[in-house]
């Protein structure tokens, strides 16, 4: 057996309890069992995989039927067990002990297996003193396996006892555990684990660093088996457990890049992040794993502004306390939970990458809000309000209904409206971008349609053909998605505003969508102006509607040649979140208006 290359997680598991790192109080219980001769029926053994249960569970067995066993209980403190020389030792060593039943329950959860080790259990050991019977992942039993086990656990023969090894001791039912010793396998700590890494390292002859090391302890999480087989993968991928080959071989990000890069989402904009995104390949490394590390680094420096010292980032902490003092403490709590908040549509996104780098863009984008809102109001400012038509003045107002023509004229109409010199410049620029609307609403593509009516229409710049249309912030996503769909709606564009008409859309507005409270005082002005239109066409036509004008209802105005009708629809506010439950959750996943059709 000896001559058998075995991997550095077998070759190296525990044969003493002295090569038990990490489980300093199970082990003393233990050795004190032996010790006063005081064995339990059942023993349950529960922690993290990789934490030393199976092995420690084999050395307990190895020195139950120890040779040297009544010595040790005379001078514990000189002699140790197992001896690892006695024949009972040997046969362990070798894995051919009678007395040492090892089953996995995992492959074996049925009552009949059990069944069988209850009649097994009656017979006598052959070799050693006690019969021991491990069962390996015992969680996996079936509730009618437990139930048959629980006779014999409960009163097993005085030669046999029982040890089960679990990592999920709540899935093991209570009348079991109620009869079962308990003992607790913890994490290895840091110190220990990186000890025993560095003693493995000289042996094995493996070329290392520290800071390798380190890396490896914190990637495991306190596993002696995992923590061995990520050294292994390391020393057989680059020959030597640098940083650099275990960050290659994890695929993760390094520490101090992942800084660089929140430095630039706090400090700079995204004419830096973009550059830096694609110098540091972002795809090449785990979505998942950059996402875990910016909410662990966000949480540290959170900690470092409470002048608290956190366990990660030990060697960047001066760092990271200058980079903090240009932000506050309440800039880190948002954005630590916006990233919670996005985090379920992130891990159902198929394209992980995508969705991390848009959201770092959003981030980014959230520090200049102030300075584009100021340069927006400067460089384009809003029309004047239009004024609202008086309630006196409301039964008064007519429409024309009118039969259907032709396309061609409908240009005529459109002319003919912007050249009215009884409207004001922005009632003629709000009435055009309704009736683009109802062309978008045409096209039956609800979202696309859902967009342009969640937008607020700003003005429109006939000198540099431009028109501004303000956006809430969320729907930055949609921005790259307007672009190309611009096939779709830039030709209506084109055919309201000209030919050279640009669209400029803006990101910036505060709130929730889908409550309407951002289309009612434009609608207002909308009706008002194109009442002031009907009556202009008043002369042109024999047959008038009165129509009321009501401040919860969207009017919208669709020309199609002559014929101009007139679609309500009434808004519901659902900005109360506990009251409109629902709404809000298909709202934030679905942004648009909350409406009633009849």
């Amino acid at each position: 057996m000896n001559d058998i290359n075995l991997n550095l997680s077998r070759k190296w598991r525990a044969r003493l309890f002295d090569q038990i790192i990490g489980q300093d109080l199970t082990v003393r219980i233990l050795k004190n069992n032996l010790y006063v001769g005081n064995y339990f029926p059942v023993y349950l053994f529960w922690g993290q995989h990789g934490s030393g249960k199976t092995s420690t569970a084999r050395v307990f067995a190895a020195a139950t039927n120890c040779d040297r066993l009544k010595v040790f209980r005379k001078d514990p403190k000189e002699l140790s067990v197992p001896c690892l020389k006695c024949a009972s030792c040997c046969a362990m060593l070798e894995g051919k002990h009678p007395d040492f039943i090892e089953m996995d329950a995992a492959s074996h959860t049925g009552v009949d297996n059990v069944r069988q080790i209850i009649d097994a259990a009656s017979l006598m050991p052959l070799l050693g003193r006690k019969k021991i019977y491990l069962i390996d992942e015992a969680h996996m039993l079936s509730k009618a396996a437990f139930n048959a086990f629980l006779k014999i656990l409960e009163e097993p023969p005085s030669s046999v006892f029982f040890i089960l090894a679990t990592t999920d001791p709540e899935k093991i039912i209570d009348t079991v555990k109620s009869r079962c010793f308990q003992l607790f396998f913890k994490p290895i700590d840091y110190k220990p684990l990186f000890n025993y890494l560095i003693d493995i390292c000289k042996v094995e002859k493996i070329p290392y660093e520290q800071e390798a090391l380190s890396v490896i302890i914190k990637e495991t999480d306190g596993s002696v088996r995992d923590a061995l087989n990520l050294l292994e993968q390391v020393r057989f991928a680059v020959g030597s457990v640098s940083k650099s080959g275990v960050v290659q071989v994890l695929g993760h990000i390094d520490d101090d890049m992942l800084i660089k890069l929140f430095e630039i989402i706090l400090c700079s904009g995204t004419t830096q992040l973009l550059p830096f995104l694609e110098k540091l390949s972002i795809r090449t490394f785990s979505a998942e794993h950059i996402w875990h590390r910016l909410i662990l680094l966000i949480r540290s420096v959170i900690w470092l502004k409470h002048d608290l010292e956190p366990q990660q980032y030990h060697n960047h902490r001066a760092h990271l306390r200058t980079v903090i003092q240009k932000v506050s403490l309440k800039q880190l709590t948002k954005l630590l939970e916006r990233f919670y908040k996005q985090e379920p549509l992130f891990l159902k996104t198929t394209d992980k990458h995508l969705f991390l780098e848009i959201l770092l863009l959003q981030v980014c984008q959230h520090r200049n809000d102030t300075t584009n809102n100021s340069n927006t109001s400067s460089a384009a400012p809003l029309p004047p309000p239009i004024q609202q038509v008086d309630d006196e003045d409301e039964e008064d107002d007519e429409y024309i209904d009118e039969d259907e023509e032709e396309e061609d004229d409908e240009e005529d109409d459109i002319d003919e409206f912007k050249s009215s010199s009884r409207l004001i410049k922005g009632g003629v620029s709000c009435v055009l971008w309704n009736d683009f609307l109802g062309h978008i609403e045409r096209l039956d593509n609800p979202l696309l349609s859902s967009i342009f009516k969640q937008g607020i229409f700003s003005h429109f710049d006939s000198a540099a053909s431009r028109v501004t249309v303000s956006f809430l912030k969320e729907f930055i996503f949609f921005n790259e998605w307007l672009d190309n769909s611009c096939s779709l709606w830039h030709p209506l564009l084109q055919k309201m505003f000209g030919k050279s008409v640009v669209f400029n859309p803006l990101f910036t507005l505060e709130g929730q969508a889908g409550n309407g409270q951002f289309q009612q005082e434009d609608t207002a002005q909308i009706s008002s102006a194109t009442m002031n239109v009907s009556r202009k066409e008043n002369s042109k036509s024999n047959t008038l509607t009165s129509v009321p004008v009501e401040k919860r209802f969207s009017m919208q105005t669709q020309f199609n040649g002559r014929n101009r009708t007139h679609t309500k629809r009434k808004l519901f506010n659902v900005s109360d979140v506990q009251q409109w439950q629902k709404a809000n959750l298909l709202l934030r996943y679905f942004p648009g208006m909350v409406s009633e059709f009849k």
